[in-house]
């Protein structure tokens, strides 16, 4: 029994310092704090990581005898099948992580790498649009404008009415954000606005304390959870984003 237990920790430390690589590029690259809680990946990939460190070492706890003929190749099969499964939940979590943070009208939206419509980053590849290309790491800052040909435009208008994909998932549209600076500065709010909506939230106390404190904000769309992104007055860059729901203050100021 002791060998049993001293295999099963043996197995259980390494699979713990495998997770926790995994977990660090998970959650300071592919999906920089706040933009985990905004696509909601926290619980489900935490659920996957317990699942996977502790159902491998407790199968080896189960089947573990050192005299056992069979015990390497056993052993290897464990392993084998616990690294399969991480490397389906990795490669799930990478197709799902904000590949962009895009600019569209009046806000800003996240769009996945999943989510891209495949005919659209064809088409951005084939006109050499590199603001187009997703990178390995974290999401890149870009704006959708509308297309030079009106017929496209019609395409995508009646496409995203009947639940087709809409410009911040159209790589095709895709632009540096400082083209599209003077546009963001004036769809941007001034933060006493944030202030007075969210009177009553802590977190806005940090705001005053801030030297960005004159800068405005936007609010930014997520998939489980909206946020507010921060700008410069002055040049539009992008400061900071906040785990604050603008639209949800709104709906609750209004009652």
């Amino acid at each position: 029994m002791k060998n049993r237990l001293l295999a099963f920790l043996i197995h259980l430390a390494l699979s713990a310092v495998i997770a926790a690589v995994v977990m660090a590029i998970v959650f300071w690259v592919w999906y920089p704090a706040p933009l985990h809680a905004a696509v909601g990946v926290t619980e489900i990939f935490l659920l996957l990581m317990a699942v996977d460190v502790t159902i491998g070492p407790v199968i080896t706890l189960i089947i573990y005898k050192p005299n056992k003929p069979s015990l390497k190749f056993d052993l290897a099969v464990i392993a084998l099948l616990q690294l399969c499964a991480l490397s389906y939940g990795i490669n799930t979590v990478f197709a799902g992580r904000p590949a962009f943070i895009v600019f569209a009208k009046d806000r800003f939206e996240i769009a996945r790498a999943s989510d891209l419509d495949a005919n659209s980053v064809a088409k951005a590849m084939q006109n050499g649009n590199q603001t187009a290309v997703a990178g390995w790491t974290q999401p890149r800052w870009v704006a959708a404008i509308e297309s030079p040909d009106p017929k496209r435009n019609q395409e995508i208008l009646f496409s995203a009415v009947q639940g087709g994909p809409d410009w911040p998932l159209l790589p095709e549209l895709f632009v540096p954000l400082a083209q599209v600076k003077e546009q963001i500065l004036a769809s941007a709010k001034p933060l006493q606005e944030l202030r007075e909506l969210h009177s009553k939230d802590d977190r806005l106390k940090l705001l005053a304390e801030r030297q960005d404190s004159e800068a405005k904000w936007l609010p930014l769309r997520g998939i489980a959870k909206n946020m507010t992104v921060l700008v410069d007055p002055a040049s539009a860059a992008v400061i900071d984003i906040l785990d604050i729901d603008p639209w949800n203050a709104t709906a609750i100021s209004s009652k």
